[in-house]
C-alpha cells in the first residue's frame, strides 16, 4: 500500500483561511490603529492643558492685618505687582523667617533632660547637610545630651527680639535675643538665667515635606550674659546643669 505524504495543520491559517476572517482581522487591525491615535491625541492634550495651566499668573490675594483676605482680580493688580508675585511664590516671607527661626531656636537652645534628644534632633533636620553633620559630631563628642540627661534640668527661652538684618536672593541674616531660664526638673527649683544674642543665617531652599518653611540653617553664632533675676541665687555648693552651646 503506497504511502501518503504527512501533511501538517494549517495552524496559522496562511493559505486556507476563509476570506471572512481575513476580512475581520483587518477591521480589528484597522480599529487598533485608530485607537492609539486616539491615544496620543489626549495625551497631547494633557500636555497642552497642563502647560497652559502652569504659564497662568498666580492669584492676588490682599490679607489684611487682621487676617481678613480679599481677592484681587488680576486686570486691577497690574502687570508689575503680577511679576513680582510671581518671582517671589518660593520666596519665604518675613513672616515664614520668624516663624522659622523662633522654632529653631526652641529646639537648639533650650535642650532639657527630658526632650534633649527629639529637640536636637528636630534641629538638626533644620539645618543644611554640611553644618548639620558638625553639629551632630560635635554633640556626639562632648557628650552633650548625656550631661544634659544627667543634669536633671529644664530650659525654657523667652523671646525679646527677632529682627532679619540682612536678605539675599537667597539666604536671610537673622538676630534673635532671647532669655533662657534653668531650673531643676523635680521640683522647679530656680537655677541660673542668662540673656542669649543669636545671629542666624539661614539658606533658601526649595520647599518640601523636609523644609516646609524653604529655609535650612547654615551657620549659629551665640553669646550669652548673666541677668538679674530677684529670684533666689545657685546655692553655691550645688553642680550646675551643662549647656546647650
Amino acid at each position: 500500500m503506497p504511502s501518503r505524504p504527512l501533511r501538517l495543520p494549517n495552524v496559522a491559517g496562511t493559505r486556507h483561511s476563509p476570506p471572512a476572517i481575513w476580512a475581520a482581522m483587518a477591521r480589528q487591525g484597522q480599529w487598533k490603529s485608530w485607537a492609539l491615535v486616539l491615544a496620543f491625541a489626549l495625551c497631547a492634550l494633557e500636555a497642552l492643558v497642563a502647560l497652559r495651566l502652569a504659564e497662568r499668573p498666580p492669584d492676588v490675594v490682599l490679607v489684611a492685618p487682621d487676617g481678613q483676605s480679599s481677592y484681587l482680580n488680576q486686570s486691577l493688580a497690574g502687570e508689575a505687582l503680577v511679576r513680582f508675585l510671581a518671582e517671589q511664590r518660593q520666596r519665604p516671607s518675613d513672616v515664614t523667617v520668624f516663624h522659622f527661626t523662633r522654632d529653631f531656636i526652641s529646639h537648639f537652645f533650650a535642650l532639657d533632660s527630658a526632650h534633649a534628644d527629639a529637640s536636637l534632633a528636630e534641629a538638626l533636620t533644620m539645618m543644611a547637610p554640611g553644618f548639620r553633620a558638625r553639629v551632630a559630631r560635635e554633640a556626639e563628642e562632648s557628650k552633650l545630651l548625656e550631661g544634659i540627661r544627667a543634669s536633671h534640668t529644664r530650659a525654657e527661652v523667652a523671646f525679646e527680639a527677632v529682627d532679619i538684618l540682612e536678605r539675599t536672593e537667597g539666604a536671610f541674616h537673622v538676630r534673635a535675643v532671647l532669655l533662657r531660664r534653668t531650673e531643676r526638673l523635680g521640683d522647679g527649683v530656680f537655677l541660673s538665667a542668662e540673656r542669649l544674642h543669636v545671629d542666624l543665617y539661614a539658606s533658601v531652599v526649595p520647599r518640601s515635606p523636609a523644609h516646609p518653611d524653604g529655609l535650612v540653617v547654615g551657620q549659629v553664632t551665640s553669646r550669652a550674659e548673666p541677668v538679674e533675676t530677684g529670684e533666689a541665687p545657685t546655692p553655691p555648693t550645688q553642680e550646675r546643669p551643662a549647656r546647650a552651646r
